[in-house]
């Protein structure tokens, strides 16, 4: 039984991956309203890995 057994299942699977794509937005756009900021290197990683 695959993922397209139901569309509620289908619904969830392509919800998870617009909340995932929005994430990786929302984390893009941290790192460079940081990166503007300052140009260090370490705190551009400081930022992702939380360093």
């Amino acid at each position: 039984m695959g993922i397209t057994h139901c569309p509620i299942c289908v619904g969830l699977a392509v919800l998870s991956a617009v909340r995932f794509m929005a994430h990786a937005v929302m984390a893009y756009q941290l790192e460079r309203a940081n990166a503007a900021t300052t140009t260090h290197p370490a705190m551009l990683l400081g930022t992702v890995f939380e360093l």
